[in-house]
């Protein structure tokens, strides 16, 4: 009996053993996974980048006026557009400037006007020009959100992330009818003044 008992077990060890392995690479794969996409770990890329932004801008955070940095850019048209260089890295404002027309994919112009983080859009036809809804929306350093219509509570909600360069928003707008890819192009000071910029 002593033989069979000893036999069952040379012969479930090896599975057992096996199980185990599998159980243990798995578990490194999901750590691997959760430490690459940021859920743990310790950054230190993003860390120096809120360290810097703490330090460098300490009252940006409650600023409830247009930055300096948005004055300097309305000047010459075009938004805060960000670097490699790591000093104007950490010297830009943390809310973009998104002040100016911005074409989307059916060529609608939305016109944005920006106070501190807080954003009134315009938007209008591209056939006719005309006015169709004003809406209402926040940035948080690249993220922005927009209400189309502000006071329609069931309107179409478009979350963008701004590129690297300032002159584009691409995300997703989503609505009662579901949701579909957004991109906005930057286009000028004016939707006025970027009619003859529509596509055909």
């Amino acid at each position: 009996m002593a033989d069979t008992t000893k036999a069952g077990l040379r012969q479930v060890m090896p599975s057992l053993f096996n199980g185990i392995a599998t159980a243990i690479a798995a578990a490194a794969g999901l750590i691997g996974l959760l430490h690459q996409v940021g859920y743990l770990g310790n950054h230190p890329r993003i860390r120096s980048g809120i360290e810097a932004s703490a330090h460098a801008h300490p009252r940006i955070l409650d600023q409830a006026v247009p930055l300096a940095a948005a004055d300097t850019t309305a000047r010459s048209g075009l938004p805060v557009s960000g670097g490699d260089n790591h000093a104007v890295a950490t010297a830009a404002p943390i809310h973009r400037n998104l002040n100016g027309a911005w074409r989307d994919m059916g060529s609608n112009c939305h016109l944005i006007k920006q106070t501190g983080r807080d954003l009134t859009v315009s938007s209008y036809f591209a056939d006719n020009g005309r006015l169709w809804a004003v809406g209402s929306g926040t940035v948080k350093g690249r993220t922005v959100s927009v209400r189309i219509n502000a006071t329609n509570p069931a309107s179409l909600v478009a979350d963008m992330i701004l590129s690297d360069d300032g002159h584009e928003m691409s995300g997703m707008i989503k609505g009662t009818k579901g949701a579909h890819v957004a991109r906005w192009r930057f286009v000028g000071p004016s939707c006025i003044q970027t009619a003859a910029s529509r596509p055909d």
